[in-house]
Protein backbone atom coordinates (compact mmCIF):
# COMPACT_ATOMS: atom_id res chain seq x y z
CA UNK A 1 0.00 0.00 0.00
CA UNK A 2 1.28 3.44 -0.84
CA UNK A 3 1.89 5.46 1.85
CA UNK A 4 3.09 8.80 3.24
CA UNK A 5 4.89 9.92 6.17
CA UNK A 6 6.28 13.62 7.54
CA UNK A 7 8.79 13.65 9.89
CA UNK A 8 11.47 16.31 11.46
CA UNK A 9 13.56 13.27 12.66
CA UNK A 10 16.86 13.65 10.67
CA UNK A 11 18.02 9.79 11.35
CA UNK A 12 14.62 9.08 10.22
CA UNK A 13 14.53 10.84 7.24
CA UNK A 14 17.81 9.40 6.65
CA UNK A 15 16.82 5.85 7.16
CA UNK A 16 13.80 5.89 4.69
CA UNK A 17 16.22 7.73 2.47
CA UNK A 18 18.97 4.98 2.24
CA UNK A 19 15.49 2.26 2.27
CA UNK A 20 14.66 3.57 -1.11
CA UNK A 21 11.94 5.51 0.08
CA UNK A 22 11.13 8.13 -2.20
CA UNK A 23 11.30 12.09 -0.76
CA UNK A 24 8.92 13.85 -2.48
CA UNK A 25 8.99 16.74 -0.19
CA UNK A 26 11.43 19.49 2.21
CA UNK A 27 10.24 22.31 4.09
CA UNK A 28 11.96 24.39 6.45
CA UNK A 29 11.28 26.80 9.07
CA UNK A 30 13.98 28.59 10.62
CA UNK A 31 16.01 25.79 11.84
CA UNK A 32 13.59 23.24 11.62
CA UNK A 33 13.52 20.80 8.44
CA UNK A 34 10.64 18.43 7.73
CA UNK A 35 10.78 16.13 5.18
CA UNK A 36 7.80 14.18 3.46
CA UNK A 37 8.44 10.71 2.06
CA UNK A 38 6.03 8.49 -0.50
CA UNK A 39 6.10 4.75 -1.03
CA UNK A 40 5.56 1.13 -0.07
CA UNK A 41 5.82 0.20 3.29
CA UNK A 42 7.04 3.29 4.86
CA UNK A 43 4.73 3.01 7.69
CA UNK A 44 6.19 -0.12 8.93
CA UNK A 45 10.10 1.20 8.33
CA UNK A 46 9.55 3.79 10.39
CA UNK A 47 8.07 1.74 12.86
CA UNK A 48 10.86 -0.88 12.90
CA UNK A 49 13.16 2.54 12.85
CA UNK A 50 11.27 3.65 16.25
CA UNK A 51 11.38 -0.44 17.78
CA UNK A 52 15.57 -0.35 17.25
CA UNK A 53 14.54 -3.46 14.98
CA UNK A 54 15.85 -1.55 11.59
CA UNK A 55 18.74 -3.07 9.44
CA UNK A 56 20.48 -1.07 6.83
CA UNK A 57 23.43 -0.80 4.71
CA UNK A 58 25.74 1.53 6.85
CA UNK A 59 27.46 2.87 3.43
CA UNK A 60 23.64 3.71 1.87
CA UNK A 61 22.80 5.11 5.44
CA UNK A 62 25.53 7.34 5.39
CA UNK A 63 25.49 8.50 1.52
CA UNK A 64 21.99 9.75 2.86
CA UNK A 65 23.26 11.43 5.24
CA UNK A 66 24.77 13.35 3.85
CA UNK A 67 22.45 14.09 0.81
CA UNK A 68 19.83 15.18 3.01
CA UNK A 69 21.95 17.51 4.49
CA UNK A 70 22.94 19.40 1.07
CA UNK A 71 19.00 19.56 0.85
CA UNK A 72 18.88 20.91 4.17
CA UNK A 73 21.53 23.51 3.72
CA UNK A 74 20.38 24.33 -0.55
CA UNK A 75 23.35 22.65 -1.90
CA UNK A 76 20.51 20.12 -3.83
CA UNK A 77 17.78 20.21 -5.21
CA UNK A 78 14.98 17.65 -4.61
CA UNK A 79 15.06 14.81 -7.40
CA UNK A 80 11.83 12.63 -7.70
CA UNK A 81 13.65 10.03 -7.05
CA UNK A 82 16.32 8.34 -4.59
CA UNK A 83 18.86 7.76 -7.65
CA UNK A 84 22.12 9.53 -5.97
CA UNK A 85 24.01 10.42 -9.41
CA UNK A 86 20.82 12.57 -11.07
CA UNK A 87 20.84 14.86 -7.86
CA UNK A 88 21.67 18.56 -9.07
CA UNK A 89 24.25 20.72 -7.48
CA UNK A 90 23.13 24.30 -7.41
CA UNK A 91 25.65 26.48 -8.81
CA UNK A 92 26.96 29.25 -5.97
CA UNK A 93 28.34 31.80 -8.85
Amino acid sequence: MHQTIETTEFFLASYLYSEGITLTGHSRDGKRSTFTFSGEGVNDLALSFYNETANTNVATFAKSIRQLKSIMYGTTTIQPSNDYERNITRSTS
